[in-house]
């Protein structure tokens, strides 16, 4: 049930009826099918004619298996880091000087 704003009133629930109880089920159903799936991923990598399918299926395998790597960026651009050091000092003298206190 919904107020004249259309929020819902307390007590009341957009989704009364819960998760669907066939998720569970789902879920069940699709882990039933992980080694077919994991093969058909090998054969992919193996045998597909196109390199683009290979590679996504190599990809997603190792991600699988691995997990996605971690995004590292590196920035060797010494003007960037003199800013950057530079913007930490200014900040740490502006903390120093007493205007780092709550409002």
């Amino acid at each position: 049930m919904r107020d004249k704003s259309g929020r819902f009133l307390k007590g009341y629930s957009g989704n009364a009826g819960g998760r669907p109880k066939d998720e569970q089920n789902i879920a069940a159903l699709a882990r039933s099918y992980s080694t077919e799936a994991v093969e058909t991923l090998v054969d992919l990598m193996r045998n597909a004619r196109d390199d683009r399918v290979r590679g996504t299926a190599a990809q997603a395998f190792l991600y699988r298996g691995f997990g996605k790597p971690k995004v590292e960026i590196q920035n060797t651009n010494a003007d960037f880091r003199d800013a950057l050091e530079q913007v930490q000092s200014r900040l740490l003298e502006w903390s120093h000087s007493g205007h780092n206190k709550a409002v």
